[in-house]
């Protein structure tokens, strides 16, 4: 059997993938509070901008963090601290849309410090999704939807700063669903989402655990069907040689699809999908 774990599926979800081999809703986390308990730090207003990341930013808000979107996020760190995020409206943006907010535990199992926005790139609009992972180093990568696309931006295993939000390079056709994260039994995290391409129907992109960079998209094959299109993955299962076995339904039928790698991704140029994916006979694609 070949690690493998099924994601529910709901519009606008939260997902937070941390542990090797998994693929998964977010771990219970404490309830979110209705209004910030911990006074969250000032951010300076400045004009409105769009970076050359291509993120949309609204840098005039003041960071203030006056209602939650959703649920928070929790991503458990390798040692044994657990690190949240939350996406939270600000009564001062100019925009209209949330921004996303961290705070973390100062040793396992302790108190959460403040809450502390990641930056001034808005999530949005319509749907609040945010996923986040710690990456081989022991820093943390977020994610979250803009526009369409998808930010990213990166702290590093010391805390402090994170880096301006720049473009992922995925971008789903509207209403196919929103990025999702695994984590391989060797390090190695692989992002996935639908693709508004015509010549694929999903793409990816992977981190190898020994350098942190992310490789350039790659296609992961076309669902033969002209008329069909495909949600993010419904499940992602890493076979006992490595290889990742996807499954995905299609975004508005009760179709599901699957397709496994030719080979595991070792970081060598794209091919290690098939051309097509394959029809499932039923929901589990057994």
């Amino acid at each position: 059997m070949g690690r493998a774990f099924r994601r529910v599926t709901h519009a606008a979800a939260a997902l937070a993938l941390a542990c090797a081999g998994t693929f998964a809703a977010a771990s219970a986390a404490p309830a979110a509070p209705s209004a910030v308990t911990a006074a969250p730090r000032a951010v300076t207003a400045a004009p409105r901008a769009v970076t050359a990341g291509g993120c949309s930013m609204d840098t005039a808000a003041r960071g203030v963090a006056t209602a939650a979107a959703g649920s928070p996020v929790s991503v458990p760190r390798a040692d044994g601290r657990v690190d949240q995020f939350q996406v939270f409206y600000d009564s001062s943006a100019t925009q209209g849309l949330p921004f996303v907010w961290h705070r973390a535990q100062a040793a396992p199992g302790g108190s959460y410090g403040d809450w502390e926005r990641v930056s001034a790139g808005t999530v949005g609009p319509k749907a609040s999704f945010v996923t986040a992972v710690e990456n081989a180093a022991g820093g943390l990568e977020v994610f979250w939807l803009d526009h369409g696309g998808f930010c990213h931006s990166v702290q590093g295993p010391a805390g402090g700063a994170w880096s301006a939000p720049e473009d992922f390079g995925l971008q789903p056709s509207p209403y196919h669903g929103f990025l999702v994260l695994f984590k391989r039994s060797n390090g190695t995290l692989i992002a996935m989402a639908s693709s508004s391409k015509p010549d694929r129907s999903m793409e990816s992109r992977t981190q190898l655990s020994s350098d942190g960079v992310w490789r350039p998209a790659a296609a992961m094959g076309k669902v033969p069907d002209p008329y069909a299109g495909l949600s993010q993955p419904a499940t992602v299962t890493e076979l006992p040689d490595r290889r990742l076995k996807v499954t995905a339904r299609e975004w508005n039928r009760d179709r599901y699809w699957q397709i496994t790698e030719a080979a595991p991704d070792d970081g060598v140029p794209s091919g290690w999908w098939p051309e097509q994916w394959q029809l499932c006979a039923t929901p589990q694609c057994a």
